[in-house]
């Protein structure tokens, strides 16, 4: 990883800022590891009576303050498996080519000729006079793939701090449409505004999804009453949580006999296939019949289109 530090984008690039996954979630295991051992070993060696606490709470303070930080940087690392690079972020320019060297001579720089397996090389890359097997064409190495870097994640993390605050609002969003439900009256105002400004959160919506399960996103399609701009915030919002919540074919067939019971099994299919799901959740909805948009290429930053008007 050091490495890479040197000589990956923001060793080029002052101003570059972003997370690489992979790396990211290592780093996630390793800060977890490292808590549970501090804290299994200070639980194991309380200090003895007339024997200085001091260095026993500064261990404790790094275990707390590891644990703090696993809730934010778990919180950063969903935001970037969630929403890739889709050619935003800062423009890494490219590695520098190493200085040419003297014409002919060694080094870095150019030569005169392909060396061959035997013998010089002469000009053109042709054998030289000194004999040897006949070149072979030059290939140049493979270039390496890019690295899958996202900027998402790496400032802004929605409208809330940690994942707790955000599932915490998630309860209670779903909780409220529940009870509207129950009662037969409207899901509250304050409900489609929350998930229009949290559409893209991964934490807000796994968990309010999770606790509406497809029984509840079907009545929550029914709500919206054919408005397409709340149907829009369903259809963004169950594609950014099927990123982490499970919808399987299983889930998914329920949802929709839930909305065919109620009337709107049309308007679900519409929201499915046309939300930027996971890869698994496209791959279930393939399995029921169904075929959404594929997904975006992350080179491009042209989302999934909203509902039809």
């Amino acid at each position: 990883m050091t490495a890479q530090m040197r000589t990956g984008p923001a060793a080029r690039n002052a101003d570059f800022r972003g997370i690489d996954p992979p790396a990211l979630n290592q780093l996630l295991k390793q800060m977890q590891e490292a808590a549970t051992a501090i804290r299994g070993w200070l639980n194991g060696h309380r200090p003895p009576p007339g024997v200085s606490a001091a260095g026993y709470r500064q261990a404790d303070q790094v275990a707390q303050w590891t644990a703090d930080q696993l809730g934010m940087l778990t919180r950063r690392y969903n935001y970037a498996v969630t929403h890739p690079d889709r050619g935003g972020g800062v423009q890494t320019p490219p590695a520098p080519s190493p200085a040419p060297g003297p014409s002919g001579g060694p080094g870095t720089g150019a030569t005169r000729g392909v060396p061959t397996p035997r013998g010089g090389a002469g000009k053109g890359g042709q054998p030289s006079k000194g004999g040897g097997a006949p070149s072979r064409p030059f290939k140049p190495a493979p270039a390496k793939p890019p690295r899958n870097t996202t900027p998402n994640g790496a400032g802004d993390i929605g409208n809330f701090p940690t994942r707790e605050a955000a599932a915490k609002a998630a309860r209670a969003d779903a909780l409220a449409v529940s009870a509207a439900l129950k009662d037969h009256k409207p899901v509250p105002d304050s409900v489609w505004k929350h998930l229009k400004a949290n559409a893209d959160d991964p934490d807000y919506t796994e968990k309010l999804y999770e606790r509406l399960g497809p029984a509840g996103v079907a009545a929550l399609l029914q709500a919206a009453d054919g408005n397409k701009t709340r149907l829009g915030f369903v259809q963004e919002s169950l594609g950014t949580a099927s990123h982490h919540l499970t919808m399987d074919v299983t889930w998914l067939r329920t949802l929709l006999e839930e909305a065919e019971s109620r009337e709107v099994r049309s308007v679900a299919v519409q929201v499915l296939t046309g939300a930027d799901m996971s890869q698994k959740a496209r791959d279930a909805l393939a399995k029921l019949g169904l075929h959404g948009p594929t997904a975006a290429s992350p080179q491009s930053d042209q989302r999934q289109p909203a509902l039809e008007t």
